[in-house]
């Protein structure tokens, strides 16, 4: 077995805020990874990688909304987002030319800004309130968001309109209440959506709007990722379930991956092998070979409490895997072997 290790670790970002880490997100921009984080505060910041820079991101103040006498046909014209900043989760994306995060929490609907200007780019009332996971991606120069709520929802905005395309906001054929993660990736032509609840795991192609899969396990499940081959889920009580993509038959059984419940995971294509990255209640992360079902190396043991965002992602087409948590560090961890 390849050994991996605390030798395993790059670099390692504080969050000057002192605060947990909600989410993260990286985007490149300029040739360099930007690594997007909101904190406790609800405040947005960035780290420079390869400076080793963060830099506090003023966003433009919300306008409050009251839904006081207010009709259900004005209610459905306001497009400032619902209630007040609550950034639990985050997304990011180069969409024509500029650098656009996507927001939202338990308290607040989805919301678009300009990273670096700090603009209020379009929001959305939804009817159910805020949502409860979050990922974007781009489509075709339009930035395409999926929010999970008690309904997943998917948006598409244009750098050329204000506001969001309205034949583009539906929703997601389906797709149970009370989602409990969302993960967005392009497989080969399509762009694949997987989500949970309790313990169904659904695959929809996004352009389409087709659900492709519905997958059963066992336990409350937290957290969803998708790879090229493979996806993979995790539950309350540590274990992670793994299925073809391609005919969503089961890899291998489920793996006792953690002793406590896995919170954040991702997934990914690396050197000819499907990885993916855990993390747990007790500030573990773990790396597996998600095809055999192996744990590769000791555990990635750094955090102080939970871990609550897992990133795989390539800096300067070196695979590393990103962990961040509720001691407000941000760890870089080598997957090249």
């Amino acid at each position: 077995m390849i050994r991996m290790s605390a030798e395993r670790l790059i670099q390692s970002g504080t969050l000057p805020s002192e605060s947990p880490v909600n989410d993260l997100a990286v985007v490149e921009v300029d040739g360099r990874a930007l690594v997007v984080c909101t904190d406790r505060w609800n405040d947005v910041w960035t780290w420079d990688v390869l400076q080793d820079e963060w830099t506090a991101r003023a966003l433009e103040d919300l306008r409050e909304y009251d839904d006081e006498g207010v009709d259900e046909e004005e209610e459905e014209d306001e497009i400032a987002p619902h209630l007040y900043p609550d950034f639990m989760f985050v997304g990011a994306e180069v969409v024509g030319g500029r650098v656009i995060l996507a927001t939202g929490g338990h308290h607040q609907s989805p919301a678009l800004w300009d990273l670096m200007s700090g603009e209020l780019l379009s929001g959305v009332i939804l009817s159910h309130g805020g949502v409860h996971a979050l990922d974007t991606t781009v489509l075709d120069g339009r930035l395409a968001l999926v929010a999970g709520g008690f309904i997943p929802d998917h948006f598409e905005w244009d750098p050329s309109s204000p506001e969001w395309i309205d034949e583009r906001c539906r929703e997601l054929p389906g797709h149970s209440d009370d989602m409990g993660d969302i993960a967005v990736a392009r497989v080969g032509e399509r762009v694949l959506v997987a989500s949970v609840s309790g313990e169904e795991v659904l695959v929809t192609d996004l352009e389409r709007g087709e659900r492709r899969h519905t997958m059963i396990g066992a336990g409350l499940f937290h957290a969803v990722a998708l790879s090229e081959t493979i996806v993979a889920a995790a539950n309350d009580g540590g274990d992670l379930w793994r299925w073809s993509l391609s005919d969503a038959r089961p890899v291998g059984d489920p793996i006792n991956a953690h002793e406590t419940g896995i919170l954040a995971m991702d997934a990914a294509m690396i050197g000819g092998r499907t990885l993916g990255v855990t993390g747990d209640g007790h500030g573990t992360a773990r790396i597996w070979d998600l095809t055999h079902g192996v744990q590769l190396g000791t555990p990635l043991a750094r955090h102080k409490g939970e871990v609550t965002a897992v990133t795989i992602m390539e800096i300067r087409e070196r695979p590393v895997a990103l962990t961040a948590g509720q001691d407000g560090v941000v760890h870089m961890w080598d997957l090249a072997f």
